[in-house]
């Protein structure tokens, strides 16, 4: 008898589990989106400027992104409910955790590793993640903006290196910003 009720406890438990998940997945109010999709906008124009007036280092423009990563640890900290974030916010932190420390190692510690496939490489990581997450909290806008940024990340391949920031810019757009909006969006709808 003790494991009957046993075992309807640890069912009762998995049920729980997938409804916590699932009300997780229409929490994603779109913030993680657009601070990322933005602050990414502002480095890449913040490079052109750089780059149009003639300094050399104009690579420089990305480290705001190491700001915008403190940031984010702040706010996931201070948010309420952390401790119970359920196993897809887990995974989906764990994936952009991986994919920005693999990015800045390879965009700023050995660059001359990559050379003209830089941004190939950095696009075709964050549009691998954007579809992970998409697929894992079901919205299909973040799942095709991830597949046109990896598109674009093979457009690099083929233009000179002038037009990645406008390149980078565009995969942002459909990668962050567009789906980032739309969760906003849905987000405010539910909870109206």
């Amino acid at each position: 008898m003790d494991d009957q009720i046993k075992n309807a406890e640890e069912s009762f438990q998995i049920i729980k589990d997938m409804i916590e998940n699932e009300k997780a997945r229409f929490n994603e109010n779109g913030f993680v989106y657009l601070f990322w999709g933005w602050l990414a906008i502002f480095c890449a124009t913040l490079e052109y400027v750089l780059i149009f007036s003639e300094v050399h280092q104009h690579y420089y423009a990305w480290f705001t992104m190491l700001l915008g990563g403190l940031f984010m640890g702040f706010y996931f900290r201070n948010k309420k409910g952390r401790s119970s974030m359920p196993l897809t916010g887990k995974v989906i932190s764990c994936l952009w955790i991986s994919i920005g420390v693999n990015i800045f190692i390879s965009a700023f510690l050995i660059p001359v590793t990559f050379g003209h496939l830089l941004l190939f490489f950095i696009l075709a990581m964050i549009g691998v993640g954007t579809t992970i997450s998409g697929a894992l909290i079901r919205f299909s806008w973040l799942t095709i903006g991830g597949i046109i940024c990896n598109i674009l990340a093979f457009v690099t391949i083929f233009v000179p290196s002038i037009y990645w920031g406008v390149i980078s810019i565009a995969a942002i757009i459909f990668a962050d910003i567009i789906p980032g909006y739309m969760l906003r969006a849905k987000y405010r709808n539910r909870h109206v």
